[in-house]
Order: C-alpha cells, then structure tokens, then sequence
C-alpha cells in the first residue's frame, strides 16, 4: 500500500497539492467525508488549472476558460454547476487530458462526493453516507494515478504511447510507411487536441540536445511527416514551439535546431532574425571534425536553404590536411549511404585547384569517403581533374588516395574506360620552339 505522503508528493500542482494535504489530513484525523470531499476538490481544481493553462495556446481550451470566467463575473451559480458537471466529460472527450478509464474512476470519485456532500443523498435507511477508509484512499490514489500526477498535455495516453513506439525498433525506418502509419493511428481519427499536441510533443523533442542524435532524427522524420499531412495546423504548431523556446537555446541547442528542425521546410522562416543570426555564426565556427562526426551535418541530403549553401561554404574546411583526422577509414559512415548530390562536383573543383600535395590528398581522402556514391561521369571528371593537377598525379599521397578510389568507387564499363586512360602513360611536353637541346 503506498504511503500517503507519497501520493502528495506526486501532484504537481501547488494548488491541487494543498487540497491533498488537506484530505490527508482530514484521513489521519478519521474524517472519511471531509476527506473525499477535498479529494474531489484537488481533482477539479487541476482540471481548471489545466484548462487555462491549455488555453494560452487557444483552442478549445480557451473557449471553456471564456465560459468559466464570464460565469465567475457574473456569480451564475446554475452555469458554475454546469460547469463542474462537465469537467470529468470534458478533460476526457474534448481534451483528452485522461482515457476512458481514468474518466470513469473519478466519476466515481464525483458521484461519492455528492453522497458525502449533500444530505439529501442518503440510503434509505436515513442514514448519511460513511465511506470507509479503505474507500478513501482508493479514490485518493486514483485521482493521482489519474490526473494530479501528469502535466497538462492533451490526448496523452495516445501521446504516451507514440513516444513508447517511436523509440522502439519496429519504428518505420521509411518515409511513407511512417505516413502511412502517422494518419491511420493518430491523425485521421483523432481530435484536434491531439494533433496538435502530438505535433508540440515532436517538435519540442528535437530541440533536445541531450537525447541521442538517431532518436532526435526519428523526431525531426516525424515533424516532416506530419507537416505533409496537416501543413496549415503543423506550421501554426511550429511557431507556437519555436516561438518561446529558440530564444532559450545554447549553442548545442542551436545545433539540435539545425540537425533536427531546419530540415523541415518553412522552420528557418519560423526563426527570428536574431536566432538566424547566431546560426550563421555558429556554422562558421564549429570545427570540421565536429560537423562531419558529432553532429553528422554532411550525413545524406542537406538541409534546405540557407542551410544547405552554409554547409557547402565549409568544404574547403573540411577537405583541409588534418580536418578530419582520425575518421579517415570511416568517413563513408560519417558522410551516409546516400550523401548530398552536390557534394562530388564541389569537392571534385577542390581537387582540380589543389596547389600542394596535401591539399590534393586531403581532398581525395574526403571524395574517397562518398565514392560508394559516385557515378561513372562524376569519376571521369575526377580523374581528368586529377591528371590535370601535377599535385595530385605527381604525388605519392595523391596516388595512393587514387588507387583507393578504384575500389569504393563505380565499377561500370565507363568507369573502367576511365581509368584505363588514368593508367596511360603521361606524355613529355614537347620541347618549345628555340629550346636550346
């Protein structure tokens, strides 16, 4: 049996909790009525404080507050009664703050409450009703378990759930299997309560930077996934989250924002000027290594614009002697089994304007990295820049990052016709006209 102080300090509430302490208080003393009767009163109050706190973001939760306040200013006893008629209804169907079961146990609760509350419900017999203890704290502990206990997020059991399966492995590891799964469970049928939290509990979980960067991509595969099927609610959903949080954010905040966020479109208009600002500069100044292995910004597709022209700005970085030291062998993990399309012909430029020997095999290392990538053309242009830059065709770390490109590169007939004229000879240029011999 849990000890009632527990139960107390397991409400959130401040105001919930004082109502609490008064029912324990008034169970410790043997006052079973008076207890289930604050009981009751706990659990009204965190539903109101819930349905204004849910109002700030407006919704249906602002349309009950309304209803609250002009019965308040108005001292309409009839519509205040209505109102608490409603509430246990009301936090199940249309805020969806607790299931079907949580509603019919505290229903419960209500209907002891007016047993206890008012004379006229007696047995007939005449006698007033006496809960006993063991009656008392089952309702207690219910409406903890219930409701005191749990944050005002609306459809949260099937919010609780979605979390359960996003960090599960039968997780859709494909984008339209995820839609597909997305509408059938939570979208197409479900309230907009739900959708519109389900959409906050996303967003807010990819501005995590604490969480593993694979768990804040299932995320961020998710945010882009709802905002296919609801764009206009997704946005507004969006602004609502970045709004107040994007100013709060650290540098490894902003660094969670442009892994996860910034690939969905239309976040980066979402932003202010201030927080893009900052993201300009941190882009600037996080070192190669940490972009290419930490944060895996360079790991498949780029995020979209201006993202993306921020990251190509940061490839002569990267492809710099040392950049990337000691993730040589494991760069194509780093750099993703699909890597940006336009990531091959920059850093093939790179190579074609190498002016030293490292500067050609640094290069080269990096190509080697997205060469499972690669098509004939591509490594035909390569090899041509290669051969035309004496820093990399006349060097031995040039080469040797060449003859690792013709087995992680392409294997077609092309591809072979390619390097048998790497493989040619080099002509001696012709002696210029007047050249003494």
């Amino acid at each position: 049996m849990r000890a009632l102080e527990d139960l107390r300090n397991q409400v959130r509430s401040l105001t919930s909790r004082r109502y609490v302490e008064e029912a324990v208080a008034a169970y410790g003393a043997g006052a079973f009525r008076a207890a289930l009767i604050s009981t009751w009163i706990a659990v009204a109050a965190d539903i109101i404080d819930k349905i204004r706190l849910l109002a700030e973001d407006g919704g249906v939760a602002a349309g009950f507050r309304d209803v609250l306040d002009r019965a308040i200013e108005g001292n309409n006893i009839n519509a205040l009664q209505e109102f608490e008629r409603k509430l246990i209804d009301r936090a199940h169907k249309d805020l969806e703050l607790i299931g079907a079961r949580e509603a019919e146990e505290l229903t419960r609760l209500y209907k002891d409450r007016h047993l206890c509350a008012h004379p006229a419900f007696v047995t007939d017999d005449g006698e007033l009703f006496s809960p006993s203890p063991e009656l008392v704290r089952l309702h207690l502990t219910s409406a903890v378990d219930a409701l005191l206990s749990h944050p005002a997020v609306t459809g949260r059991k099937a919010i609780e759930r979605f979390g359960k399966e996003i960090a599960s492995e039968s997780f859709p590891k494909d984008d339209q299997r995820l839609n597909d799964h997305l509408r059938a469970s939570y979208m197409d049928h479900g309230t907009k309560a739900l959708k519109e939290n389900l959409i906050k509990v996303v967003c807010k979980e990819t501005l995590k930077p604490d969480k593993p960067l694979e768990e804040r991509w299932r995320s961020t595969r998710t945010a882009r996934e709802l905002q296919k099927i609801a764009p206009t609610l997704f946005d507004e959903q969006l602004r609502t989250v970045l709004g107040p949080a994007q100013n709060l954010l650290d540098d490894d905040g902003l660094l969670a924002l442009i892994t996860g966020l910034c690939y969905v479109p239309g976040t980066w208009d979402a932003l202010h000027d201030g927080t893009r600002g900052r993201i300009e500069g941190l882009l600037r100044a996080v070192k190669p290594l940490d972009l290419v292995q930490t944060h895996l910004l360079f790991h498949g597709p780029l995020p979209p614009a201006p993202l993306d022209g921020m990251l190509l700005e940061r490839l002569p970085d990267i492809a710099r002697p040392g950049a990337l030291s000691g993730v040589e062998v494991t760069l194509p993990r780093y750099l993703g089994e699909s890597p940006d399309p336009r990531l091959i012909p920059a850093l093939t430029d790179l190579a074609a304007d190498a002016d030293s020997y490292e500067d050609g095999a640094a290069v080269l290392q990096v190509l080697n990295g997205v060469a499972h990538a690669m098509t004939d053309e591509q490594l035909e242009r390569l090899l041509e820049a290669a051969s035309g830059n004496g820093q990399i065709r006349g060097s031995y770390l040039g080469n040797k990052q060449i003859a690792r490109l013709r087995w992680t590169g392409p294997q077609g007939e092309p591809a072979k016709a390619a390097w048998d004229r790497w493989d040619r000879p080099v002509e001696a240029e012709p002696a210029r006209e007047g050249a003494s011999g």
